[in-house]
């Protein structure tokens, strides 16, 4: 996927009349890429069903390629898991590349349209690009009030900005996959919809199998988050780290059983069954004798994690629990 120019060429991607030459072409090279294409979503959907991320470098074209298959296919969980697996390999390489010098940073940057300098090991980037990116990444380091501002811009470490490079990539590719028009997908791949329509069929297999149960729980008095949380890895998503510990947690509090709980996030797109396993018994005092709580709405709503809307709940609690034993015992009144 990144080769040695490093980024994805959206421009290609976004050429309705180029990719059409590439996947019809006769020419060896465009066909050796389309198979190459094929070969990584046939492997995508192989390492769904054993619950594995799939971090496989693709050329440049194939990358494109695979994009066009992904809108004909049309599965929001599948996209999910190519965006992902690939946005790791996104990190993987930033590391690699500025290995010796942060410059190779930068170049991605100017090609990417992000402004960004560098100076004596950390990065200078503008306060606007950090709070479109930082969403999604849990930690203080990531939280706007614990940066110094100065004449709009921040100054970060690497490791800070690779995380937030990453979350960058991940808004490129998606903004670059849903411009792409599902009628022109079609017709590119109109000597491929057998083999496209089998891939699909195998992933909703393979979908169907991985359904989230939550037993006798009752979702509709869960507050706002946790449904939020939830309903994201229903569609394949990929919720921040903070999202799944607050979600873990409530469901061990609310009594629900470690495996069960392990199952619910079997359809996240980099979902690892050990780490996953270890994650929430740890969480739950299973093997650290600490019972962790969820968080407080005030460390959610900081971390871009609260959806209260206009939940008349939301505004009288301070706790997500407080929220569940609120409607529990509301629910409790009715009967």
């Amino acid at each position: 996927m990144i080769t040695s120019n490093f980024f994805v060429d959206f421009r290609l991607i976004r050429d309705e009349k180029r990719m059409d030459e590439i996947v019809n072409s006769i020419d060896i090279n465009a066909r050796r890429v389309v198979v190459e294409a094929f070969d990584y979503l046939n492997g995508l959907v192989r390492k769904y069903s054993d619950n594995q991320g799939y971090n496989i470098t693709m050329s440049k074209n194939a990358f494109a390629i695979a994009m066009w298959m992904l809108r004909y296919i049309n599965e929001q969980g599948m996209t999910s898991r190519f965006v992902i697996t690939q946005r790791d390999v996104f990190e993987l390489e930033l590391y690699r590349i500025s290995r010796d010098d942060n410059e190779a940073i930068i170049l991605y940057c100017d090609s990417a349209g992000i402004e960004a300098t560098t100076e004596g090991g950390s990065f200078r980037i503008p306060f606007d690009f950090f709070i479109k990116n930082n969403k999604k990444i849990s930690g203080y380091k990531y939280r706007l009030i614990y940066q110094k501002i100065k004449n709009g811009f921040i100054d970060i470490s690497k490791e800070q900005f690779a995380h937030l490079l990453r979350e960058d990539f991940v808004v490129k590719i998606m903004d670059t996959y849903n411009s792409i028009n599902m009628g022109d997908s079609q017709n590119i791949f109109r000597k491929y919809t057998g083999t496209l329509d089998k891939i699909k069929r195998e992933y909703l297999e393979i979908k169907a199998k991985n359904t989230i149960s939550l037993g006798d729980v009752d979702f509709s008095i869960f507050p706002p988050c946790i449904k939020e949380y939830i309903n994201e890895i229903r569609d394949g998503g990929n919720p921040s780290h903070l999202a799944r510990l607050t979600l873990a947690t409530f469901l061990h509090h609310i009594g629900m059983e470690n495996e069960d709980i392990t199952k619910i996030f079997r359809s996240t797109a980099d979902f690892d069954e050990s780490s996953a396993t270890y994650q929430i018994n740890h969480l739950t005092g299973k093997i650290s004798g600490t019972e962790y709580s969820p968080p407080k709405c005030a460390t959610l709503k900081s971390n871009s994690l609260c959806y209260m809307g206009d939940d008349p709940v939301c505004k009288i609690i301070k706790h997500p629990m407080q929220y569940y034993e609120y409607k529990k015992r509301r629910n409790g009144k009715k009967k």
